[in-house]
């Protein structure tokens, strides 16, 4: 969700050819991705999708997992939230969320590269933030999903990549 022009499908369907993905974007983002996924050679297995996360209802559907790479930050809480919960609505039973950002500690004191990009969203958006770990948690957790992980990155634009799986109401209660 909100791809860009499709780095992360690049070398996860690289790396797992078995893999297939769908790059949602707003129309002039997307017409750049197909572009670089032709030149590569991946046309067919990245696909596209014209869209507005923000506004668009529902998200499409049918995908397995869904990525939101850098993309909670640049939004306020109240936007987060909602965009988790499309989320939730689009995935099955069993489809999973991974949300890959620098996450702050839950004291909001570091990492560093975290606290710093903070400031930067202070500066660069209307009321983007960077979040902590327990933010981040509760806000799934509040959506729907159950079984979250935190899984440690050494990347320049994530520190973590949180994943969280929908469930179905009869897995989530016993009976």
């Amino acid at each position: 969700m909100g791809g860009g022009t499709g780095a992360f499908p690049v070398g996860l369907c690289r790396r797992h050819p078995h893999l297939g993905a769908t790059v949602l974007d707003l129309p002039h983002i997307t017409e750049m991705t197909r572009e670089k996924v032709a030149a590569l050679g991946l046309t067919g297995k990245i696909n596209t999708h014209d869209g507005d996360f923000l506004s668009d209802e529902p998200l499409p559907s049918g995908y397995d997992v869904i990525l939101l790479s850098m993309i909670l930050h640049d939004w306020d809480e109240a936007t987060g939230r909602r965009l988790l919960e499309k989320c939730h609505a689009a995935l099955p039973d069993g489809g999973a969320v991974i949300i890959c950002e620098l996450v702050l500690d839950d004291d909001e004191t570091g990492p560093a590269p975290a606290a710093l990009m903070g400031l930067n969203m202070v500066v660069e958006t209307r009321s983007g933030h960077n979040y902590t770990h327990g933010e981040y948690r509760r806000w799934l957790a509040d959506a729907g999903f159950t079984d979250i992980s935190v899984a440690p990155l050494d990347a320049a634009g994530a520190n973590a990549a949180l994943i969280a799986r929908r469930t179905s109401a009869s897995e989530r209660s016993p009976g």
